[in-house]
């Protein structure tokens, strides 16, 4: 279903029963699919797969990471994409059938011929607007004076993870900004861990902490699949900065045949399916998690709940995210926001409701209302999916989130 300006009002999924009965969900039961044959296919990923893909995937770094490449326009990134997989599947490298152009998203993907699922995306991470200025996050008036203080001694809120993916940190125009979450939430009774280096086995123990942040790239994958009919499936999937690498790619076999984790420009990227694996049986036990990647509710202004059904379907409380492409500066505001509101006490739909009327609806308007004057297409805006009254204190012991 796609969405018009009228339906950005509504950020609770949980309350629009009729809604959700009309949303097209293709992506959890593709992966599923393609796990299952590619699990009877495999018990695990073999060391000549594992060298297969190390040859296919040196190739496709020597492309992405050329000075030439970087001077392309996105067709002519598309054009030498192409060709470069062409001599790939020539070298039985990766299956020659598999190879999909998805222009919407500028995405090029295909498969390994082990089965395994890759892709190049053909725009740079930093795509935002550089003539908006980064201004320094404020501190709202009612935590400026650090009142919860003496109470948050004794009554701590829980802890917090902010898995940080954007970069490696270096000279980076993000990471300072996390820090200052990290250090004020910390102060205010949310004790905040930064991970900086996160890994597909740092995802897995999400259920330690009660607030999860997922501060990554996003993209919407669209792939070729199906053993004897070909047909595309689509998904939305987090980008991690954790390089793929013969020994890593055996080590996460199987999830890589499974199609839990794909590879994108030599990157591991999660699908919903790593979620449910992860968490089968509902160990998140009531965590809340906020994901600040893009596409992480849909792309193209389609909804897509994938990703928040697979943590829901884990144990979650709630989860939080953008439906679309999101600008770097209004997700991290959002949040900023989101999490202060949390702090004092309020529910996750009244905390994301209050940020919202602070940095603006959706990251068109604030685009806008900074001096921007060319807008992406579609305006992302942040969704609740799941119990839109959780907060970080338990409210029958007058405690912490346990």
């Amino acid at each position: 279903m796609s969405f018009d300006r009228s339906h950005l009002c509504r950020r609770v999924l949980c309350a629009v029963c009729a809604l959700m009965m009309i949303v097209t969900m293709a992506s959890p039961a593709a992966f599923a699919d393609d796990g299952t044959a590619a699990s009877d296919a495999a018990d695990s990923l073999t060391r000549d797969d594992a060298a297969q893909m190390a040859q296919a995937d040196a190739a496709v770094d020597a492309l992405v990471n050329s000075d030439d490449y970087a001077a392309m326009s996105v067709d002519q990134r598309q054009e030498a994409a192409q060709a470069q997989l062409d001599d790939l599947a020539g070298q039985g490298l990766i299956q020659s059938d598999s190879i999909y152009y998805d222009a919407e998203n500028d995405m090029v993907s295909f498969t390994y011929d082990c089965g395994v699922l890759g892709g190049i995306l053909l725009t740079d991470w930093e795509t935002e607007d550089e003539s908006l200025v980064q201004v320094p996050l404020e501190i709202p008036e009612e935590l400026a004076s650090n009142p919860l203080d003496q109470q948050n001694d004794t009554l701590p809120l829980g802890n917090a993870v902010i898995y940080y993916a954007f970069d490696d940190t270096v000279n980076s125009s993000r990471y300072p900004y996390y820090t200052v979450m990290q250090e004020n939430w910390t102060k205010w009774g949310l004790s905040t861990t930064l991970d900086t280096q996160v890994t597909l086995s740092d995802l897995k123990h999400m259920d330690d902490y009660d607030l999860c942040i997922l501060s990554t790239h996003g993209a919407y994958y669209t792939y070729t699949t199906g053993w004897l009919f070909k047909r595309k499936a689509t998904s939305p999937v987090l980008i991690l900065q954790e390089e793929s690498s013969f020994w890593s790619d055996l080590r996460y076999g199987i999830d890589l045949l499974t199609h839990r984790v794909i590879k994108v420009n030599g990157y591991y990227c999660v699908t919903p399916g790593f979620f449910e694996a992860a968490y089968r049986g509902g160990q998140l036990n009531g965590t809340m998690v906020f994901s600040e990647a893009c596409e992480f509710f849909g792309g193209n202004n389609i909804l897509d709940l994938s990703m928040s059904n697979a943590l829901l379907n884990g144990g979650a409380s709630a989860v939080v995210g953008f439906v679309n492409n999101v600008y770097t500066i209004y997700s991290r505001d959002i949040l900023w926001g989101t999490v202060n509101q949390l702090i004092m006490g309020k529910g996750i739909l009244q905390a994301v409701d209050a940020a919202c009327a602070t940095y603006g609806s959706d990251d068109i308007y604030w685009y806008l209302s900074q001096g921007g004057i060319s807008p992406h297409r579609y305006a992302a805006f942040a969704l609740v999916h799941g119990d839109d009254q959780a907060t970080l204190y338990t409210l029958d012991e007058g405690s912490a989130a346990a």
